[in-house]
Parts: structure tokens; sequence; C-alpha cells
């Protein structure tokens, strides 16, 4: 064998045995047990959608909860790019930051709500981050539109330093008569669509920041 084709067939020995490594890491990576939550989010592989009464109302607050391989830093730079929410976020139809007061804004959203019969707008008063346990959250309350009231809260926290549990909440009280449970469904499908979007982009950003040199 001469030396030329020698040295290729180590080095391409060499990489497939790097490329085996560091899927072995992969997939033997595991929350740790201690935080029950990530590990079922880890296993689902996906978000987790459920809902909640709200005192006063027929209608509920819906959650979705999500596993995401990224630092806490990066989901909250997805989170706070609130221009970007109506072209990650299916079921966003429009979204426009009409106001930006450091990690505070005033952002005009519109989501179409009864299988598209009727869209729903309001302007929304994301207040800037602040402590939550862990974490972090950050609180959405409505300030007009066509609605009786729409709030979203996102919620984020560390597993790890590279790993991250979403939580999103949003309650909306349609001022037009509508079936309570028809809301509720469409409602907890947008936050599993937000919670997904907020996932890929920031792992997105994670693995761009892994491949830097």
């Amino acid at each position: 064998m001469s030396t030329r084709r020698f040295t290729l067939l180590s080095v391409a020995t060499l990489a497939g045995a790097l490329l085996l490594s560091a899927a072995a890491v992969a997939d033997t990576y595991a929350p740790p047990p201690s935080d029950t939550v990530a590990v079922e989010l880890f296993k689902i592989g996906s978000d987790r959608t459920s809902h909640f009464d709200r005192a006063g109302s027929r209608y509920k607050t819906a959650r979705a909860e999500i596993f995401v391989s990224a630092p806490m830093k990066d989901v909250k730079a997805a989170i706070l790019d609130y221009g970007a929410y109506s072209s990650i976020i299916p079921k966003f139809q429009r979204s426009k930051v009409l106001k930006r007061d450091g990690e505070a804004a005033e952002v005009y959203l519109q989501i179409p709500i009864l299988k598209g019969a009727a869209t729903l707008w309001a302007d929304e008063a994301f207040a800037k981050p602040i402590a939550d346990g862990r974490g972090e959250k950050i609180v959405g309350t409505f300030l007009k539109g066509n609605v009786e009231a729409l709030e979203a809260t996102w919620r984020y926290r560390p597993v790890d330093a590279t790993h991250t549990v979403v939580t999103l909440e949003i309650f909306i009280a349609p001022k037009l008569a509508a079936p309570a449970s028809l809301v509720t469904k469409e409602v907890e499908d947008a936050c599993g669509d937000g919670a997904r979007a907020i996932r890929d982009k920031a792992e997105a950003a994670a693995k761009k920041v892994a491949k830097l040199p």
C-alpha cells in the first residue's frame, strides 16, 4: 500500500471514529434524574400541551412545555425576537414591534381562530424578563385589540449549561361568540407552535455557535 493511500485511509478512519464518538455522546445524554419535568419532556421529544381553568372566565389558559437542546441565553434571544414570530410560528399571522425599551416591547399580534373564520388582533406589552426560580419569565399584558383579553407568559429555565426547559402560556377571551372548547384547542395549538418554533430557533443558534472556529 502506498504511503498516500495509507494516509488517506488513516484520516478517513479517524474521521469516522470521531463521528461515532460524537454520536455516542449525543445518544447517551439524559437530563438529570432529579429534574423530572426535563426528563419527561426529553422523552417526549416535542411539545406537551395542556390547559387549566381561569377564574371568572369560561375560556381556559393554554400551556405548552418543551425541552430545548440549547443554552438559556439562546432561548431568551429567540423569545425576545418578537418581530420574527409571524415568520417562525405558523399560528401567528402577523407580528410587528411597535415600540422597544431595552428588553421590553410593545408588539402587535394577529392570530386567526375558528379555522380562519375570524382573526384576532392585539397590542401586547411584553415586560422585560424577570427572575423566576432558577430561570426567568416574560409577561405579556393586553393593551388593546378586538378581544376581551390576551395574555401571554414565557418561562424558561436551565436544565444544565446547554439545555433549557421552555413554557408558554396563552389566555385569549374573544369578544365574538365562539365555543370555548374550540378556542381552547386552537390556543393550545398556538402554544405548541410557539414552543416548537422557539426550540428550533434557539437550537439553530446554538449549533451555529458550536461550528465557529
